[in-house]
């Protein structure tokens, strides 16, 4: 990971701060076919879309609040990890998928009417939309997300591994955000047990040639 400074220089800052924004708005959008499919969604959002309908706010809004709540503690814990593409990613990612999920709304039926081949095929453009748009995001990087930084600043300060913290970090998120009714189905299963293998495929074979970097195998 480049220090903070360094992911501001060189001349390809701006063609990677462009697809930084444009990645984390499909990432929004992914979560957006989400929300109408109610099948189930990443961890993080699962959390966010439970506990701001608890709460009455809009998931772009309660995700924005929350990211900022995470990112004073990291903040005064460790900066090494933030960038331009932290507060891309706080912003960006929970209204894009609020704007969308709004659009899904006024041309398709609620998800109890849609039947469960549309609804399985919305999760499908959910997964491929936020693998498109995380793999871009992380190829860029230009910082990480604040659920994201937290993943790792807690295993780079104790003896708990980051596969177990990660998972560790991924139940809470789930069973809290299902305590509070959000949903969980196969969305979930994809995204929790298909990023880890697929992730990697498109980071080099679409996300890196764009981008302008190479990956090591």
């Amino acid at each position: 990971m480049e220090s903070f400074f360094e992911r501001f220089k060189g001349r390809h800052m701006i063609k990677r701060t462009l697809i930084m924004l444009l990645a984390v708005i499909i990432m929004g959008m992914g979560v957006g076919f989400f929300m109408h499919a109610a099948m189930g969604s990443d961890p993080f959002s699962t959390l966010n879309l439970g506990v701001s309908s608890k709460l009455g706010l809009s998931f772009g809004l309660w995700q924005a609040i929350f990211n900022a709540i995470l990112l004073v503690v990291i903040v005064f814990v460790d900066r090494s990890k933030l960038g331009i593409g932290t507060i891309g990613n706080m912003l960006l990612v929970g209204f894009s998928a609020d704007i969308m999920s709004g659009l899904l709304t006024n041309v398709l039926p609620p998800a109890e009417e849609l039947g469960i081949i549309p609804r399985v095929l919305l999760t499908v453009l959910g997964v491929l939309m936020q693998l498109i748009g995380c793999s871009f995001y992380v190829t860029c990087d230009l910082g990480m997300a604040p659920y994201d930084c937290i993943s790792y600043l807690v295993p780079e300060r104790t003896r708990i591994p980051f596969r177990w913290w990660r998972i560790l970090t991924d139940v809470i998120c789930v069973g809290t955000g299902f305590a509070c009714g959000a949903a969980i189905g196969i969305g979930s299963l994809i995204m929790a047990f298909g990023t880890g293998p697929l992730l990697p495929i498109f980071n080099r074979y679409l996300a890196a040639p764009v981008v302008g970097r190479s990956i090591e195998k």
